[in-house]
């Protein structure tokens, strides 16, 4: 927990950029590292009826953090990602509550 899953990016700059960004993220949020994993959602994007090329959007889904927390991890997501290439990358918090959220493990 956080759950952070990443819409248009390829594998390989998923792999490129988990290396810095969890330790980073983690040290903002203030948690373990092996509490973060990033899942990478394949996306295909259209307008018009037409295939075009998408955007990074960052889907952050934890229980609530203060500001300050949640911009700067915006902060460390954005500078990633458009340290790839890309001129647009959308943030996305959800929060998610203790008492309706369930995690089961044997």
């Amino acid at each position: 927990m956080p759950q952070i899953t990443v819409k248009g990016l390829t594998d390989e700059e998923m792999k490129r950029i988990s290396t810095p960004l969890i330790p980073q993220l983690a040290e903002a949020i203030g948690c373990p590292e092996d509490w973060l994993i990033l899942e990478l959602s394949h996306s295909t994007f259209y307008s018009q009826g037409q295939q075009v090329k998408g955007f990074p959007i960052v889907e952050v889904s934890w229980f609530d953090r203060t500001d300050e927390v949640r911009q700067k991890v915006a902060q460390i997501i954005r500078d990633t990602v458009l340290g790839q290439g890309y001129s647009l990358v959308q943030v996305i918090f959800t929060t998610l509550y203790q008492e309706k959220f369930y995690e089961y493990e044997t």
